[in-house]
């Protein structure tokens, strides 16, 4: 009788044990990777960015604050210019709520298409002082210029130095 106890008290064991093995290996298994994740994010302003292609159709949509005309880097590419929607100037962090949207002249004509977005976060409402904010698993920089904290990100053009680099070699000004 005591063997079969102890029988039991072994399979027990083993099967609970087998159970948290499993159970961890597959929960680790099934939790999306960090790029997963952004990826999710990205495809998420992408469908809600999906009916603001031209500036007309932002500007109904409420992005009519030209904060720029075409930005451009000597060396670097360009960055387009920047419409925000102002009431989202407020120091929010939401990717499916982008501050700015980033219009560059579409290759084929002289037409501007949106390209990506930007999130800004005021020195106002962070100080520069502050630790960065960040949103993608990725810090923003420090703009002292414009007192702001930005992070451009190109949801609609690929940027051969990365999704989140400031600027873009393919975006020139006309």
């Amino acid at each position: 009788m005591i063997r079969l106890h102890k029988a039991k008290v072994v399979l027990w064991t083993f099967g609970i044990t087998s159970l948290a093995l499993f159970s961890t290996s597959c929960s680790n298994d099934d939790a999306p990777s960090q790029e997963e994740k952004i990826n999710t994010m990205l495809n998420e302003v992408r469908k809600i960015t999906s009916s603001m292609r031209t500036m007309e159709s932002a500007k109904k949509m409420g992005w009519n604050h030209a904060l720029s005309e075409c930005v451009e880097h000597p060396t670097e590419g360009g960055m387009g210019h920047h419409i925000a929607k102002k009431e989202y100037m407020d120091g929010r962090l939401n990717h499916k709520e982008p501050q700015v949207l980033l219009f560059a002249s579409n290759s084929n004509s002289e037409e501007l298409e949106l390209v990506g977005v930007e999130y800004i976060v005021p020195f106002s409402v962070l100080p520069s002082t502050a630790t960065a904010p960040e949103l993608y698993f990725q810090k923003f920089h420090k703009n002292e210029e414009q007192e702001i904290w930005a992070l451009h990100v190109w949801t609609e053009l690929e940027n051969p130095k990365g999704t989140f680099y400031d600027w873009n070699p393919k975006v020139s000004c006309p």
